[in-house]
């Protein structure tokens, strides 16, 4: 296992910054989660722990060790891909194995390391199979197994569940977890999809725009976005402009207490799910001028006086278009921009 640590890691190519001045440290064993938007530098990033390209400057710390020009061989850090990169000709077993014997690992071990990890994937009855004849979770557990039998300190999954269906992508990650916490390696969750980095990783990494926006536990970002631009990322909120005087932010929808300086032009953030509609009287009248059905639960949109409009997130399924209803905000945080 390794602990992981990026001081002041920056990258361009050519004259293109892809990520500036990212700092951050990973635990030993930790399952850890770099979320972010395509295009936004976290694969890159994942790379540079890797040892596959070099930081342009910055530091790359394992185990408090400089490792920053140090080759991705010695580094053991391992990359899942997305498109999984299995030898087409070769078995289940036969790729698993690939590694091991570039290794030059005397066969006995080398068959049992196999039948091991085969076991531990649920895949012994497959060993003979070509990855043709394969499902994608299959597929995917036979590249999971490919890198886990070389015991890597550190596992790098690149967008691991972007090809699979609904279903089974919720499986897998139960399956990716289980199998984290029984071997103890460190690792690291690359992802677009901000549900799955939230349920896998005890922390997760958040990069927009090549920066760091933050780092902290799913529910403190969810619930305290520190920038403007995360906010956006994770989407599902209503903005209101207003004012923070004394400690309060003064908007369309009433007072808040904030922890904001002073501005006479500040951004309230809801978010959907904070607003409740009623139709007993509330603090606010408004009518519903949309409503879209999404199983668990229903999307409005409401205009409220002033000609507001703001969505919400609720269970309920009752109002209809048209209807005049009551709008309250729910007891929580209000972030203010």
């Amino acid at each position: 296992m390794a602990n992981i640590r990026l001081e002041d890691v920056s990258k361009f190519y050519g004259g293109q910054q892809v990520l500036a001045d990212v700092s951050l440290e990973i635990d030993d064993g930790e399952m850890f989660a770099l979320l972010g938007p395509s295009g936004s530098g976290k694969t890159t990033l994942l790379r540079l722990i890797a040892g596959l390209e070099a930081p342009s400057a910055g530091k790359v710390i394992f185990n408090n060790a400089d490792f920053t020009h140090v080759s991705a061989q010695r580094r053991k850090a391992i990359i899942v891909f997305q498109d999984y990169a299995l030898f087409p000709h070769l078995t289940v077993f036969q790729n698993i194995a690939f590694g091991l014997r570039a290794g030059g690992v005397p066969r006995v071990a080398l068959e049992s390391k196999v039948h091991d990890i085969l076991g531990l994937v649920h895949l012994k009855d497959r060993q003979h199979s070509l990855p043709g004849e394969l499902s994608g979770g299959q597929k995917q557990r036979v590249a999971l197994a490919r890198a886990c039998v070389l015991e890597p300190r550190v596992l790098l999954l690149d967008e691991p569940f972007s090809n699979l269906d609904t279903g089974l992508r919720q499986s897998m990650r139960d399956f990716v977890a289980a199998l984290q916490e029984r071997l103890r390696f460190t690792c690291i969750l690359v992802t677009h999809d901000k549900e799955e980095a939230f349920m896998m990783s005890r922390r997760v990494a958040v990069i927009v725009d090549s920066r760091l926006q933050q780092v902290d536990t799913p529910e403190a970002i969810f619930t305290r976005p520190l920038t403007k631009k995360l906010s956006d990322f994770l989407g599902e909120a209503n903005y209101l402009d207003g004012r923070v005087q004394g400690g309060n932010f003064y908007c369309a929808l009433g007072i808040f207490a904030v922890n904001a300086p002073d501005s006479a032009n500040a951004v309230g953030r809801f978010r959907w799910d904070q607003l409740a509609l009623t139709r007993e009287a509330g603090p606010h009248l408004g009518r519903v001028t949309g409503k879209s059905y999404a199983g668990k639960a229903t999307y409005y949109t409401v205009t409220i006086e002033r000609g507001h409009t703001l969505n919400v997130f609720s269970a309920r399924h009752d109002f209809f278009v048209g209807e005049e209803i009551f709008l309250e905000v729910l007891p929580s945080v209000v972030n203010v921009y």
